[in-house]
């Protein structure tokens, strides 16, 4: 009678094994598959964005909006919280710094397609991190 017990195992061992495949790709899918499309001029990003914001490595996530103004500065909402900052670009690399609420630096880049246009946006320290897509 231990047959039907050891099926039962391989059964529930192949379900989670195709559940950790799928989440595997459907990640890798988020991503973009390109690289980053240099950013030359602040028109190229300027706008409104919206998409997520993680918090932590893979903590949770909120849906995240920034608007970025022709002079590189920007303002975002995501839950209740507010950011203010700027962007800089430097040979076709921008970064950014929020300056309140506290302070925080990262990377931001830039993907111009194929399909929509979209941003990521990782702070220095890994401590949160968007992507987004543009709305406008």
């Amino acid at each position: 009678m231990n047959v039907p017990r050891m099926v039962g195992r391989s059964v529930i061992n192949r379900t989670v094994q195709v559940l950790l495949v799928s989440a595997v790709l459907s990640g890798c899918a988020s991503a973009p598959s390109s690289a980053p499309t240099p950013i030359t001029s602040m028109s190229q990003i300027e706008g409104r964005w919206e998409g997520t914001i993680t918090e932590g490595f893979a903590g949770p996530q909120q849906f995240y909006e920034i608007t970025i103004h022709p002079d590189g500065s920007f303002v975002a909402q995501y839950g209740g919280n507010w950011q203010w900052g700027k962007v800089t670009l430097n040979d076709g690399v921008a970064s950014f710094q929020v300056t309140a609420p506290g302070t925080s630096t990262g990377s931001l880049k830039y993907y111009a397609g194929p399909g929509k246009r979209s941003l990521m946006m990782n702070s220095t320290f890994g401590n949160w991190s968007v992507q987004a897509t543009a709305v406008n």
